[in-house]
């Protein structure tokens, strides 16, 4: 019996008024290397007031599959939301239900080995992010306030990554992981997409929400080191909260960029872990009379209201959910709305939380569990076809929102910084 085709990949690539930087993106991407199948690319040149769809068309390198649309938005989807959701919309019906689609964007130069890199991951896996790194050239013009707090809250957030990752270890994104997942460098199985009913209908930030929502839905995410990219680090950004203005606040030097502390870091992890093993295995739904006796304890549940600083029945109500993933969403909205958390654990400047993080991780164990508590169960699979894969589950972090990041949804311990020795996103919209 003949194996089955590999799966249709399309890399989605939206852009609005970028004929200066298309071709080298393209380029980028057209040097990709390694085991791969076929892909092809689809150029989105939405509101553009310069040539980008003609400058992508003119310059296509050889044996680039490339598809160009071009799309004038109109209010209310005129924004980096609207038409990344678009550009992975159309990327989704070329690539069929048994594909996958992969995000970038016009501002960033791919490694020769992002695909490849990217792909790896899911084959066990629905998603996976790469790491953004800003480009040389343009951090090298970075003025030497934002270049030194730049550095110390990439160490920072290594850091706390690796913290929390002794804590509450999670078999589907396993140490060494980066804390990156943004649309520069993304990939998912279609079916995944289909699954969180597409891109959620935000104006920014909508990679972010992308992966909350795959969160909530149990299905995980992989944090890839072998996927690597350069996206710009220019100043002049096109959406209210981006990498841009993180740049730009990070001009007031270390000493006013504040982040979660060691502890706090350290009581987020603990919090989760404490809870999934409360919730008992990942893969359990449950209604009504259909839950677990541990679910019902109320001394194990006093004992995690502990760590969450939240009254049992807050726990209760948080467990009643069908799936980890909004068990610990609907935790970490209460806990953020009692107050309490943010009274012991006040936000510190990032030089003394780097400081505290490295010597907590010289104290923690890795594989330290929480006391008296079960140790996180391996999920059980989700059935997909087997061209996609076939995912297990994985909610592997808190969506805790800190200070500094006023807005940002966030999925870390940590606030949802948009750049670390790589960057994050910059929108090219």
């Amino acid at each position: 019996m003949a194996p089955p085709p590999p799966p249709q990949i399309v890399i989605a690539l939206p852009a609005r008024d970028e004929a200066m930087r298309i071709s080298r993106a393209l380029h980028a991407l057209a040097a990709q290397r390694g085991p791969l199948p076929p892909f092809s690319v689809l150029l989105l040149a939405n509101n553009c007031r310069d040539e980008t769809a003609e400058v992508g068309r003119r310059t296509r390198p050889a044996g680039l599959d490339l598809h160009v649309h071009e799309v004038t938005l109109a209010l209310p989807q005129a924004n980096v939301g609207g038409a990344r959701r678009l550009a992975l919309d159309l990327a989704a019906d070329l690539a069929g239900e048994q594909g996958i689609i992969v995000s970038t964007d016009a501002d960033t130069l791919t490694h020769p080995d992002w695909l490849a890199g990217l792909l790896a991951p899911l084959r066990c896996s629905a998603a996976s992010a790469g790491r953004l790194m800003l480009d040389p050239g343009e951090r090298a013009r970075l003025s030497a306030p934002i270049r030194h707090t730049h550095l110390l809250d990439c160490a920072y957030r290594w850091a706390a990554t690796q913290l929390t990752a002794r804590l509450d270890p999670d078999p589907h994104d396993p140490w060494p992981r980066h804390w990156q997942h943004f649309g520069a460098s993304l990939a998912l199985h279609v079916w995944a997409y289909r699954a969180v009913g597409g891109l959620p209908e935000v104006p920014c930030l909508e990679d972010v929400a992308l992966v909350q929502a795959l969160r909530h839905a149990d299905l995980p995410l992989r944090h890839t080191l072998q996927a690597r990219a350069y996206t710009s680090a220019r100043l002049s950004g096109r959406v209210p909260v981006g990498l841009s203005t993180q740049l730009q606040e990070w001009q007031n030097g270390p000493e006013c960029w504040t982040v979660p502390g060691a502890a706090e870091v350290a009581a987020l992890a603990r919090a989760e872990a404490a809870l999934r093993a409360v919730y008992g295995h990942a893969g359990t739904r449950h209604t009504g009379t259909e839950q677990s006796g541990i679910r019902q304890s109320g001394p194990m549940l006093a004992r995690i209201g502990h760590h969450w600083m939240l009254p049992e029945q807050a726990l209760r109500d948080a467990l009643e959910a069908p799936r980890l993933g909004l068990a610990l969403h609907h935790a970490h909205r209460a806990r953020e709305q009692g107050g309490l958390w943010r009274e012991r654990y006040p936000a510190e400047p990032v030089t003394q939380a780097l400081r505290a993080l490295r010597q907590a991780l010289a104290e923690v164990s890795p594989g330290e569990t929480v006391t008296g508590l079960r140790s996180r169960p391996m999920p059980a699979p989700q059935t997909q076809p087997q061209a996609s894969g076939t995912p297990g589950r994985d909610i592997g972090s808190s969506e805790g929102t800190a200070s500094g990041e006023a807005g940002l949804l966030c999925q870390s311990p940590l606030p949802e910084s948009r750049s670390h020795e790589g960057s994050t996103q910059t929108s090219s919209r």
